[in-house]
């Protein structure tokens, strides 16, 4: 039978004077292969958080039966040594003054007996494909080289219990064939919250977070979007009925108070003709309206019952409901690149984009593929070389750099998109998810997800056309409804594109002209006629 490591009863959590984000939260998981999923702002990271123990939750109990080990999305600035970042930097400071000779017990206090430190930590670097040098600064690793050492100091903690919030973020494609197969190999188990559908399909069960709670998927990947599929249909087909229901309710309501009136007025002029007591006539009178208000209160629980059923069913298509997404259709009007300067390396790129032209800029964690598109954009400065582009070049990188994080969503896009109404801002921050108040939260606290389909929002309602896109793996963060979603605008984008991304299936559709590998040599490749 397998181990039980972690239970989850009545688990919930509200920020303070705002809703709850998730709330009666009830599950467990098992040392197994386990995948947490869910749109774009449901919850997940902070739910990874609360089940670390990193976060307190508001109410309910999460019960850990083994040791966890937790791997953030985000990590906060770090201006130190890759030692200090790695946690073993006192240890191994005190490990070089014990070896030339001190006696100090403090030293021997702090090394705790881990002689072994220096090797373990040089053994990290080497997995991660960096030089052995702890003494480097942590913020002068890529992305993906700080993630890759990150998770090789955790895949050391056999038996523990890991909680992985989007680890192949940042990897390049060995990077990732890496992680799947030490994720494969780890006996702990683990939760994984990410929507990289490479990781997901070794997967035994798949969870997804949403309003309405946890839903337990058995299978991977493919299981869970086939009976998504099936639940998507059939909240499609209640929505309908509800509808239809609703119709048939109001024209029933309508011929029901058509008779009335009509008997009414019957009755009415019955009793302006009619010789009888006015006793009786009252009487009469008196029954026709009762008559009329058990109608209308019926009508009124009637409407009251149909409008819930109506309810419900939007609830449940909204869950499945595709959220829009353009990059909007017009193409580029001039040349926007005809020089690349070397960064990075010492050959020069020499390259020439015509307008509409799509590459693909590839190569290994460190390579320079996120410094090459900072010095196209000027926030960089090139060794050599010159930079010949249109005058509108929008770069959305891995940081969200064009976004500030302390202005809303709302005051972001009319900041970066000039020119249009009230109105016309919250209709395109409602076609990403961002409805009501949550088009007025700070950037910064917004889901990753959420932070880059706000980017991308720029480019789709910009009232004149990009020379020039840039986008340093805009899929990193986005659930896979809206990575589906990103293909397809990516297919139909009209503009000249620069594309950095490690995932296989969106360099598919996005109809790529040449590719250049940032290796050594460099290489530029023909994708296509």
């Amino acid at each position: 039978m397998t181990a039980l490591s972690l239970l989850i009863h009545q688990l919930g959590f509200a920020p303070p004077g705002r809703d709850p984000v998730f709330e009666n939260l009830e599950t467990s998981f098992s040392t197994g292969r386990h995948a947490l999923v869910g749109r774009n702002g449901s919850g997940k990271s902070l739910l990874g958080r609360v089940l670390a123990g990193l976060i307190e939750p508001t109410h309910g109990q999460v019960v850990r039966h083994v040791e966890l080990a937790h791997l953030p999305q985000r990590w906060p600035a770090f201006g130190g040594t890759i030692a200090a970042a790695l946690g073993v930097d006192r240890k191994l400071d005190a490990l070089q003054r014990i070896e030339a000779g001190s006696a100090d017990p403090a030293d021997f206090h702090t090394l705790a007996d881990d002689w072994n430190v220096h090797e373990r930590a040089s053994q990290w670097l080497e997995q991660a494909g960096l030089p052995h040098d702890l003494s480097r600064l942590w913020e002068s690793l890529s992305g993906g080289e700080r993630v890759r050492l990150r998770l090789s100091q955790l895949f050391e903690l056999e038996q523990h219990f890991l909680i992985l919030d989007e680890p192949g973020n940042h990897l390049d494609r060995r990077g990732r064939q890496w992680l799947r197969e030490r994720l494969i190999a780890h006996a702990g188990g683990y939760l994984l919250i990410s929507h990289d559908r490479a990781l997901l399909a070794e997967v035994e069960s798949v969870d997804e977070l949403s309003p309405h709670g946890l839903r337990r998927y058995g299978g991977n990947v493919a299981a869970y979007s086939m009976l998504r599929d099936t639940e998507r249909q059939a909240a499609e087909r209640q929505w309908n009925q509800a509808r239809r229901e609703q119709k048939a309710l109001e024209r029933q309501h309508h011929d029901e108070q058509q008779r009335l009136v009509h008997r009414q007025q019957k009755a009415n002029r019955e009793r302006a003709n009619a010789n009888l007591p006015t006793i009786l006539l009252d009487r009469r009178k008196q029954r026709s309206e009762d008559t009329g208000a058990r109608l209308r209160t019926s009508q009124q629980l009637q409407q009251a019952r149909q409008r819930e059923q109506l309810a419900q069913a939007r609830s449940r298509i909204d869950v499945h409901r595709a959220q829009r997404f353009d990059l909007g259709a017009l193409a580029a009007t001039h040349a926007p690149l005809q020089l690349i300067p070397p960064h990075g390396h010492d050959q020069p790129i020499d390259l020439y984009l015509a307008p509409g032209e799509r590459l693909y800029l590839h190569g290994d964690n460190g390579s320079g593929k996120s410094s090459l598109l900072a010095a196209i954009m000027g926030r960089l400065a090139p060794r050599g070389g010159r930079i010949r582009g249109g005058e509108r070049v929008l770069l959305i990188d891995q940081h969200y750099s064009l976004l500030r994080d302390e202005q809303s969503a709302l005051e972001n896009l009319r900041a970066l998109s000039p020119g249009h109404s009230l109105t016309r801002y919250r209709e395109y921050l409602a076609g990403i998810g961002l409805r009501g108040e949550r088009a007025e939260l700070a950037a910064g606290l917004l889901s990753g997800g959420e932070r880059v389909k706000l980017a991308l929002l720029v480019l789709d309602s910009a009232r004149e056309p990009y020379d020039l896109l840039l986008l340093d793996e805009p899929d990193s963060h986005l659930d896979l409804d809206s990575r589906q979603l990103l293909e397809q605008a990516l297919a139909g984008y009209r503009g000249s594109l620069v594309l950095v991304s490690h995932d296989a299936e969106l360099v598919a559709q996005a109809a790529i002209d040449r590719e250049l590998r940032l290796d050594k040599p460099l290489a530029l490749i023909a994708r296509r006629e």
